[in-house]
């Protein structure tokens, strides 16, 4: 046997272990924790903001025990109990005597907290802006978090029909996160309760369906929106466009009774399915102060079929989607202003996500309601998403 070269060196050639880069930038004044909210959970809930703000695909070193204690003035117990509960949700991991790790992305992939399944309808996900956009942000902040995550698209009918609960049989679905179930849900409700699945849904309020954990709400930001029509451009009558086959129950209802309190007179166009262009046509020659759609899946139809007629009435009138945001298929988003109803759907989802981490999404005597806002005044295309034709693979 060949003897080992004498040397100074060890003959046994030492492992090179990545090195891990602290490159977070310098935790944000304590002015963020406001006096009001300088507790444990508003501490929890800016270092969750600054881990999931911060994460890369590998592990980075996170602020050390001692840096945030001295920075938000807490004593360093408090904050290592609001570190252990950031390694139970994944964010986090502490070795004895050295540095807090942020977990990269990749650590998120080796294991999963759940399996969610998300239904939604098939129609309303392509047609519907808001509706999708939920989807996404859910889908997004769900793999962040570690879950794994699966859409199930469905009809309405299936959702009564049981064909939905048939289809969760081929997975391994833990939860179900349901958007407005609607109705027909209650059958699909009890098979996914048989099955073990447990439930999270976000309703309107005033949805007559089963209780839900969480709720959207849209009379304020309504209100808000009308009264600025009322008191800056003197309106006191209003066209509202409706169609029996493209209804938003709830919507109508807020609406109906925020015109009423404010004494603004509405004057209704029925589209029963004749010539969609030339009953936008119409509308653009209406003599009230302004054009109300309450859904988003009849004004999304517009769009579709005749989008250059949609242009030209937010061009000729002051136009409100109060069921949210519509695509701008095939054409592009003119930057003529509208008035809109939105949903932070990126910070409803990091709520959702946050209390499915730590169980609360199951507590049935707690109830969350989400609150709308009024865009007003703003370019339609700063909302609007265009659809437009890509050319295939290999094509010049």
């Amino acid at each position: 046997m060949t003897a080992l070269k004498r040397s100074g060196r060890s003959p046994h050639k030492k492992l090179s272990h990545p090195r891990i880069s602290r490159d977070l930038g310098p935790l944000p004044a304590r002015a963020v924790l406001s006096e009001a909210n300088h507790t444990t959970i508003g501490l929890l809930q800016i270092l969750r903001s600054l881990a999931i703000k911060n994460q890369r695909e590998h592990s980075r070193i996170f602020y050390s025990l001692r840096e945030v204690a001295g920075k938000f003035r807490f004593p360093v117990s408090t904050v290592s109990d609001t570190y252990r509960v950031l390694e139970e949700e994944g964010l986090l991991s502490r070795v004895r005597g050295s540095k807090t790790i942020l977990n990269g992305l990749r650590y998120r992939r080796r294991r999963s907290r759940a399996f969610i399944g998300l239904p939604a309808v098939l129609s309303n996900f392509i047609t519907i802006q808001d509706y999708r956009r939920f989807f996404v942000c859910l889908r997004h902040e769900l793999w962040t978090r570690g879950f794994a995550t699966t859409m199930l698209f469905f009809r309405p009918e299936d959702a009564f029909s049981g064909a939905l609960a048939d289809q969760l049989k081929t997975y391994e679905i833990d939860t179900v996160v349901w958007l407005h179930p609607g109705r027909s849900a209650k059958e699909s409700f009890l098979r996914f309760s048989d099955m073990g699945i447990r439930i999270v849904s976000i309703s309107q309020i005033g949805t007559p369906i089963l209780p839900s954990r969480y709720y959207t709400w849209r009379e304020t930001a309504v209100d808000t929106l009308l009264r600025n029509w009322k008191m800056e451009s003197s309106v006191r009558k209003v066209t509202v466009v409706l169609c029996n086959d493209y209804r938003s129950a709830v919507t109508e209802e807020i609406l109906r009774l925020v015109l009423a309190n404010l004494e603004i007179e509405a004057v209704t166009s029925i589209y029963s399915g004749e010539g969609s262009s030339a009953f936008l046509r119409n509308l653009c020659h209406a003599k009230t102060g302004g054009i109300i759609f309450p859904s988003a899946g009849l004004a999304s139809l517009f769009a579709f079929q005749c989008p250059g007629e949609v242009t030209d009435l937010i061009r000729a009138q002051r136009v409100a989607f109060l069921d949210g945001p519509i695509d701008m298929p095939f054409a592009q988003a003119p930057d003529a202003p509208v008035d809109l109803i939105t949903h932070d759907w990126p910070g409803i989802a990091e709520s959702i996500v946050n209390d499915l981490v730590t169980l609360k999404a199951f507590d049935r005597n707690l109830h969350t309601t989400f609150e709308a806002q009024a865009q007003l005044r703003v370019p339609f295309s700063n909302f609007a998403e265009p659809i437009l034709p890509t050319r295939g693979i290999g094509t010049v």
